[in-house]
């Protein structure tokens, strides 16, 4: 197996079980692009935030710091690819939205509690504009607004004041300019999923209007599968995972058997469901009518977990000759390579085998970041 290494591709545990122990030490093996979920967690009795990746295919982790724990993650909420391919994050606690790079290291905050924002959450990112939900007090009376920042920082506006939301929290583009926005709130006419037109037009009544008892109360993420259906997360008794027609706003389904309140969900292309909460992440199959734990971080050895919403990205393998992972091409990167001369330890080139070829490789990427 020729074992292409990168910093920004973490694998699953059989392609790592492949790779030679030079492999193991320097970095973890990925021969094909990934598909992921990225999962943030805010780790509420430990000293940082951090983002988990898990498997597409079949829910199982990939690297419990795909994102480590830094200076500047504190609640992580919701991450969204940029067109660049980088992850933008809202933080509700560090009242900022950051930017890091798909191997983990931080770029920048694009807003932050300089510029006014407070406790963002839910986030779309549709052309040039970020959109992301907040809320606004004034004296005793509080106030939803959505606002919207380029992806570059400036242009940082109040796009739509939604005065009968007060506790917005997801935020996505169903098309043409049209947005769904979740209503947390416990306010009369809350807990409903709300339909925003093109300069923020609203409509008179909600999306889909909630009765807070057999329907969805606190919906927190929201989804669009692709199959015309939207689905949402109901973190509230009764707590469950709703599916709704995208054009109507009815419910079709709901998912009530889970192991606890879900705040993050994901419809895995086999059916299953994917979602998250407190302590756990688990997969809910219908088929076999149970839930699958995949994580349950309650052990009195690490760090209680506490897990959002769930982003879906596929990573292609790159810079293979960043031999050590460090995200650069150098002396170190050379370093590995002639250690494992006439293996296939130092392959970068694909063909099963380090030599001069791999050498050329290397030296011609020499000083290249990766991400």
């Amino acid at each position: 197996m020729a074992c292409n290494r990168s910093k920004i591709v973490r694998s699953p545990i059989a392609e790592v079980a492949a790779c030679s122990a030079i492999a193991l030490i320097f970095g973890i093996c990925a021969a094909s692009a990934q598909s992921l979920l990225l999962v943030p967690d805010s780790l509420p009795n430990s000293s940082g935030a951090k983002v988990w990746a898990f498997s597409a295919v079949d829910g199982s982790v990939v690297n419990p710091d795909f994102i480590a724990p830094d200076a500047h993650l504190s609640q992580p909420i919701e991450i969204v690819v940029s067109p660049a391919g980088t992850l933008l994050i809202t933080d509700e606690t560090a009242n900022a939205i950051f930017e890091y790079s798909v191997g983990g290291r931080y770029i920048r905050t694009i807003v932050g509690p300089s510029e006014g924002i407070d406790r963002p959450y839910g986030m779309e990112v549709v052309g040039e504009w970020i959109y992301f939900s907040m809320s606004i007090t004034q004296g005793s009376v509080t106030t939803g607004v959505l606002k919207r920042v380029r992806l570059d920082g400036t242009g940082l506006e109040d796009w739509c004041v939604l005065p009968q939301v007060v506790s917005p929290r997801d935020i996505v583009h169903i098309g043409n300019g049209e947005f769904l926005v979740g209503d947390s709130g416990l306010h009369p006419g809350g807990e409903d999923i709300e339909r925003i037109g093109p300069n923020c037009s609203i409509s008179a009544g909600p999306w889909h209007d909630s009765d807070g008892i057999s329907g969805i109360d606190f919906p927190q993420q929201i989804t669009l599968p692709g199959d015309g259906t939207v689905l949402a997360a109901g973190f509230s008794d009764p707590y469950g995972l709703f599916t709704y027609d995208l054009q109507l706003g009815l419910e079709i389904a709901r998912v009530s058997s889970l192991l606890l309140s879900p705040r993050g969900v994901h419809l895995m292309h086999d059916g299953r469901y994917f979602y998250t909460g407190g302590t756990r992440v688990t997969i809910w199959d219908p088929i076999a009518n149970q839930n699958i734990v995949i994580v349950n971080q309650v052990s009195p050895t690490a760090s209680v977990a506490s897990f959002r919403w769930v982003t879906p990205i596929t990573i292609a393998p790159a810079c293979p000759t960043d031999l050590d992972g460090d995200g650069t091409t150098g002396g170190s990167d050379l370093t590995v390579l002639l250690g494992a001369w006439g293996s296939v330890d130092g392959d970068v080139n694909g063909d099963g085998m380090t030599d001069g070829s791999d050498l050329s490789v290397l030296l011609g990427a020499w000083g290249v970041p990766c991400d």
